[in-house]
């Protein structure tokens, strides 16, 4: 991903941005001496570069674009630009986005562009990036006019992409874990991942409803062990949300989202896990039953509904 400041007119809005995205791995400034700034080890690679130099002011999409069609040296999936919009609007600090592989402009928040990252590198994420585009498109006429308030602007704007994640408390943020964590690969239809080791006996009793549900649930499938890789390593204790999914690799049979036995779990009576999307809707995290866990991973490992549909539930 490449982040370009181009609205220098505010430093306070840039440093907004940058926390809001928190301390993202793969982070790689643009220095003189390439050694002194490499490219950290991560599980899985990734790069996200941030420009701030007052070269870039007021650089458009198309100027972008034409710049990194000359280099060919590297193609990021993901463009961030800040402008105007960045500065006006302190709450949510939208970015202007393209993909770097073609599509249309649109609206993100910077917090929802870093969730994005840590989740590029899975297959068909150009499909997310798609209903981005659709979702929040940065069209001709959106640009702010003479004399006109910011705020009246900000109201014939479509939100950006990731607003809601500005009403969660508190709102989901990458900070690198305390340790070096192993690589998760989402092998099989799903992956349980356990982040609390306060209590054996309800991660047993949690584990048992994941793979056997029990009568009352129409399902042909009576037992899910075969289809729910789990992960049961104190190496991931209080792992994050955001911390857990910049470490799944998936296989393209898997499900779009990864399901966590952390804390609340263990501690709520019915033992519902954390489900955290690891594609559209990123970041958007909501609770499950146990006995739901199977069913909800099969049946999203092989499309016949969308994570939308469980958490509705």
């Amino acid at each position: 991903m490449l982040l370009i400041r181009t609205h220098h007119g505010d430093d306070d809005a840039w440093r907004d941005v940058l926390c809001h995205m928190g301390e993202l791995p793969g982070l790689v400034a643009p220095h003189a001496d390439p050694k002194a700034h490499p490219v950290p080890h991560e599980p899985i690679p990734r790069r996200l570069i941030v420009v701030d130099d007052r070269t870039w002011q007021g650089a458009t999409p198309d100027e972008v674009r034409e710049a990194l069609n000359a280099d060919e040296t590297w193609t990021p999936d993901l463009v961030l630009l800040t402008n105007d919009r960045t500065t006006a609007n302190p709450r949510l600090r939208p970015l202007l986005a393209f993909r770097g592989t073609g599509g249309n402009t649109f609206w993100i928040t910077s917090r929802q562009a870093a969730l994005t990252y840590l989740v590029l590198h899975r297959p068909y994420q150009w499909i997310t990036l798609e209903g981005f585009e659709e979702e929040a498109p940065a069209g001709p006429g959106g640009e702010r006019e003479k004399n006109e308030a910011a705020g009246d602007w900000e109201k014939r704007l479509p939100n950006p992409v990731g607003t809601c994640l500005e009403s969660l408390n508190p709102p989901p943020r990458y900070t690198p874990p305390p340790r070096a964590l192993p690589l998760l690969v989402q092998e099989n239809f799903g992956l349980l991942v356990r982040t609390d080791y306060t209590d054996d006996t309800a991660w047993r009793s949690l584990l048992d409803t994941v793979h056997r549900p029990g009568p009352g649930y129409d399902d042909p499938i009576d037992d899910f062990s075969d289809y729910i890789d789990v992960v049961d390593d104190p190496k991931f204790e209080d792992s994050s949300p955001e911390q857990i999914m910049a470490l799944v690799a998936r296989e393209e049979t898997a499900a779009g989202l990864v399901a966590l036995a952390d804390t609340t779990a263990m501690r709520d009576p019915d033992h519902r896990v954390l489900a955290v999307p690891l594609e559209d809707p990123i970041g958007h995290t909501f609770r499950v039953y146990p006995e739901t866990v199977g069913t909800m991973m099969n049946n999203l490992a092989i499309g016949n509904t969308s994570i939308e549909d469980f958490m509705d539930d």
